[in-house]
């Protein structure tokens, strides 16, 4: 006779086996590492730098383009080290939009209220309706999702009661051309066809 504590563990240890099972299905992608090396382009309605803070505020139609990266928002604070290194951009929108190119020529696009990107650890994470689509493997929803930009790695939710995500996985695309070639005729059925053995 099961009970109702060991009816509920059994329903976790499912959850955890699925969200591992759906892991493995989805394998990430690793993003264009040459995008690092490229200069960072920004346009924005207005902007104010405090040099003291090392801290420029951006405001109104801010594009960010760097390699194939290309972010969005209504709003960007980009911190700076003392050598003028950018170390974390905050992109803020309704929502804010984050897309780059991936090694194997796919795009991922992200979106979400704010987008947080840490440049040492090449992490962002989102928060507030969070979204990340990796083209021909899947999409990825929750309210906090962290998106490493070099790996492609992601994770989302939390532990806390009622933290949701919605992982939609793709099976993985057949082999095309395999199935379009049309066989070729084995050896004996040629020579048959010639009329030789």
């Amino acid at each position: 006779m099961s009970t109702p504590r060991s009816r509920q563990r059994a329903s976790l240890e499912t959850v955890a086996g699925l969200v591992v099972l759906l892991a493995l299905a989805a394998p990430s992608a690793q993003a264009l590492k040459s995008d690092r090396e490229q200069p960072l382009d920004v346009t924005a309605n207005h902007f104010q730098t405090d040099q003291n803070k090392h801290v420029t505020v951006l405001t109104g139609a801010v594009h960010l383009t760097q390699g194939s990266i290309k972010g969005e928002a209504d709003k960007g604070t980009m911190h700076q080290d003392d050598a003028s290194q950018i170390t974390r951009v905050l992109l803020e929108g309704k929502p804010a939009r984050l897309a780059q190119q991936l090694d194997d020529g796919g795009m991922v696009n992200a979106r979400a209220a704010n987008i947080d990107y840490d440049a040492a650890k090449n992490v962002a994470v989102l928060t507030g309706d969070a979204v990340v689509i990796q083209e021909g493997r899947g999409e990825f929803r929750g309210e906090r999702i962290v998106y490493n930009i070099e790996s492609g790695e992601v994770t989302g939710g939390d532990e806390t009661p009622g933290s949701r995500v919605h992982l939609h996985v793709l099976p993985k695309a057949k082999d095309t051309d395999a199935a379009s070639k049309p066989a070729l005729p084995a050896k004996d059925d040629a020579a048959k066809k010639d009329g030789s053995k």
